[in-house]
């Protein structure tokens, strides 16, 4: 193993625990001087970086960037609940500014990646399965980077000086970097299937993203994206070798467990972030308060040693739920229990699916705690916020931005909460990131894009495995693409990066009529911009 003067301090930022495949990080700091770093083993030094990606796609940094700035979603005021300052206002608005709170955090927490990936690939071997992984996960940190902020500070992959200011990547640059990067290490990255670990078909997965928005990071505020011939063929080749591995498969059966506690090897599954109840909390961020954040506050769920109930935040917006098929598509609503009065066992309440409209039914209580009858069965009532003024939660598609009421606007509850810690946050869910879905529908894309190839096979692949053989469509086009893709990858971190590269990120929405391109970025913090040369601000910050 490598000897290097510097000391992992940076480790102390990233002291949340991952749990899978013997990775498991040792808490290192400089008091333990450089003999433990040089004696440790690989996979100590390798977890931190992974462990940082679970900060990056927590639930109010890349997710609400990604979520509630797009027309899939808002988290409204409701009476005095939800202003929180401002910030989900100005989301949704896209009038946030260099000090809005999640667009900076969400910064602090990549640059933390990119510190603790480029930390370990200067104390593992070259070569080694594990140095390529830190140097994946850097490029996967580089690449949200260039996504949401459009620059990456960058320090290399061999010889890594901590005491230079590192290189600020941008554009062609920025690309062509990671493309290298992630072309060097892909023979010595893993191959076959592991969802929590980044295989050779996760790092083609994302040179395949990366390729497929080349032209938007190429020229970011372009009145009209140019994709070239060569960058859709890249696509193409990419999604087709992971397709055509062999390692995954479409889920045919049950949409939702893909983001049920037990995801971790789920077939259609390409790379996820690992998730385990023991790893230590992020403070109120996990992806299972993607749904918890946004079930209503009279509705009871199961944590660990007892029940928690909703916050009444985040809803879908009513112009993005008109796009779906409601009866036939399986990926709007699963039922676990009818949405209805009656008796069921308690052992069967299961918190219902997908996108939750219209009167709200569940657990009977009395003084906020669950009614249990005798036999252990439960009542199903309508339910009521008995933590605001009793009145009935019904989820209507209509909605504002300042919300008449705590049960206005559809709920989401895509990812799972049935194994959730009393805290709320402690979950296996683990965050998924590559789908093969995603390979279909990107190929297909690139195949319309370049006007050549079988799309229609592409989307319908997807949409048989969701529907069945009459939810096939008869023709193809780019718009189609880009519904196909809403309706499967919603509440998944797509939708603002999907916008723009299909050019409806200027659009008015409910409550949005903001139109300026310079939002395809979000600003730079102020710290960072003034602690590290080459960083530049953003146009219109």
């Amino acid at each position: 193993m490598k000897k290097q003067a510097i000391i992992l301090s940076l480790m102390m930022m990233t002291l949340f625990g991952f749990q899978s495949c013997d990775i498991e990080e040792e808490i290192i700091d400089e008091a333990l001087g450089e003999e433990l770093l040089t004696n440790a083993d690989t996979a100590t030094l390798l977890a931190p970086a992974y462990n940082n990606m679970r900060r990056v796609y927590g639930h109010r940094w890349f997710f609400a960037l990604q979520t509630f700035s797009a027309d899939e979603g808002m988290l409204p005021t409701r009476g005095s609940d939800w202003f929180d300052g401002g910030v989900f206002q100005e989301l949704h608005t896209h009038s946030w500014t260099p000090t809005h709170r999640y667009t900076t955090e969400t910064f602090e927490h990549i640059t933390a990646g990119l510190a603790t990936s480029s930390q370990a690939i200067s104390f593992l071997d070259e070569g080694t399965q594990e140095y390529a992984e830190a140097v994946a996960l850097l490029s996967h940190f580089m690449w949200v980077a260039l996504d949401a902020y459009g620059q990456v500070p960058y320090r290399g992959i061999s010889d890594i000086n901590f005491n230079a200011d590192p290189q600020v990547l941008t554009g062609s640059e920025a690309i062509s970097t990671i493309i290298t990067n992630l072309e060097t290490v892909m023979p010595a990255l893993p191959t076959g299937k592991n969802t929590v670990r980044y295989t050779q078909d996760a790092a083609k997965s994302l040179m395949a993203r990366i390729y497929l928005n080349k032209a938007v990071y190429e020229d970011r505020y372009a009145a009209n994206f140019s994709f070239s011939n060569e960058d859709m063929q890249s696509v193409i080749d990419l999604t087709t070798e992971v397709i055509e591995s062999g390692a995954h498969s479409l889920e045919s059966n049950d949409y939702f467990s893909m983001f049920d506690p037990d995801n971790e090897n789920h077939s259609e599954i390409i790379w996820a972030v690992k998730n385990e109840k023991t790893s230590v909390v992020i403070g109120g961020r996990s992806v299972s308060r993607n749904t918890t954040n946004g079930l209503s506050r009279g509705l009871l769920y199961k944590v660990d040693g007892g029940w928690e109930e909703g916050s009444d935040a985040g809803c879908a917006l009513p112009e993005f739920l008109d796009t779906f098929d409601p009866v036939n598509d399986s990926r709007y609503f699963k039922e676990n229990y009818p949405n209805e009065e009656g008796t069921i066992a308690l052992d069967d309440y299961e918190i219902n699916r997908g996108f939750l409209e219209g009167q709200l039914y569940g657990i009977k209580t009395e003084d906020g705690s669950p009614v249990i009858n005798d036999d252990q069965t439960i009542d199903i009532v309508p339910v009521q916020l008995f933590t605001r003024d009793f009145t009935f939660a019904d989820h209507t598609r209509e909605v504002s931005l300042i919300a008449e009421n705590q049960s206005v606007g559809v709920r989401v509850s895509k990812w799972s909460i049935e194994d959730l810690g009393a805290n709320r946050d402690d979950t296996g869910v683990d965050i998924t990131v590559f789908r093969l879905a995603d390979l279909f529908l990107m190929r297909a894309e690139a195949k319309l894009r370049l006007g050549s190839g079988d799309a229609l096979s592409d989307i319908n692949a997807v949409r048989v495995a969701r529907g069945g053989a009459d939810f096939a469509l008869s023709s193809a086009t780019l718009n189609d693409v880009y519904l196909e893709r809403g309706f499967d990858f919603y509440w998944e971190y797509h939708r603002r990066t999907d916008q723009i590269r299909f050019e409806t990120w200027e659009d008015a929405w409910l409550d949005k009529t903001d139109s300026d391109p310079n939002k395809r970025l979000f600003p730079i913090p102020p710290g960072p911009l003034a602690q590290t040369p080459g960083l530049v601000q953003n146009p219109g910050y």
